[in-house]
């Protein structure tokens, strides 16, 4: 319990140096989900970004890089995009180490394809009350760091409006690529919960591209976000340069969407 309100206190101390601004989204449990954003309002031309982490509570890397790219942000940065954080989605699992809040309820699906048949967890139903403040933060791209404690290779899922993966991912690969020796290539990237057996898409020299599997982040991009992508950095490295990795992803995912703009793929 000390890590996350250490955590917060540290979101909040640099929010107020760097003139963030915060809101309360909702809570669980007694725990809230804030929203860190780098402008007051979005009543403007400048691209609007959204970068999410913390979905699951044993996957530590990625707060820790939106509090590190928080504390080196240049004022230069903020002065082109408009930019925005939830740095933990999962507070209760974060704070407990736990990958769900409550054993079972899965935090990143029932989003959208009902036909799957998954229901929402208490976060999730917070984050879709919510759609409509932050798919405009997203208009020009969304940014969502996971890891994926097992593997000691990185991968990525990615959305672009091509058929087949474009810049965009290219990109965010060889970024990932700059902080760990491997991608992974060739196997499954999902796990059935019961009985450990390997399942979900097959990974392609270290990406998934456009799998729809009812995530928030597949939601985003069927409400329209032209780029979308999850990073999956491997646990199995140290801390410190999972956290090094995401904060570098961070950067390459503004300069790539400012980039590539509003213009077709």
């Amino acid at each position: 319990m000390a890590a996350i309100r250490k955590f917060m206190q540290d979101i909040f101390s640099i929010s107020a140096q760097k003139r963030f601004f915060l809101c309360a989204l909702g809570e669980v449990d007694g725990r809230q989900i804030w929203l860190v954003r780098s402008r007051s309002n979005a009543e403007h031309s400048d691209p609007k970004m959204l970068v999410v982490a913390g979905f699951h509570g044993e996957e530590k890397a990625g707060p820790y890089a939106i509090l590190k790219w928080m504390k080196n942000c240049d004022q230069q940065t903020l002065r082109k995009v408009d930019l925005s954080f939830i740095p933990i989605v999962n507070p209760i699992g974060f704070a407990k180490n736990m990958r769900y809040a409550i054993p079972g309820e899965k935090t990143n699906c029932g989003f959208c394809h009902p036909e799957r048949g998954e229901v929402a967890s208490r976060e999730g139903k917070i984050l879709i009350t919510n759609i409509d403040l932050l798919k405009p933060l997203a208009e020009d791209g969304f940014l969502s760091l996971h890891e994926d404690i097992r593997e000691n290779a990185f991968y990525l899922y990615t959305f672009e409006k091509s058929k087949k993966p474009g810049a965009f991912t290219t990109g965010i690969r060889e970024e990932l690529g700059k902080h760990f020796r491997k991608a992974l290539d060739g196997v499954h990237v999902e796990i059935d919960a019961s009985d450990g057996s390997a399942t979900g898409p097959i990974v392609k020299d270290g990406v998934v591209f456009r799998h729809c599997d009812g995530s928030f982040e597949d939601w985003m991009f069927h409400l329209g976000v032209p780029r979308a992508v999850v990073t999956e950095t491997p646990g199995l490295y140290r801390l410190k340069r999972r956290i090094d990795a995401g904060a570098s992803v961070i950067d390459k995912f503004i300069a790539l969407n400012l980039e590539l703009g509003r213009k077709p793929e």
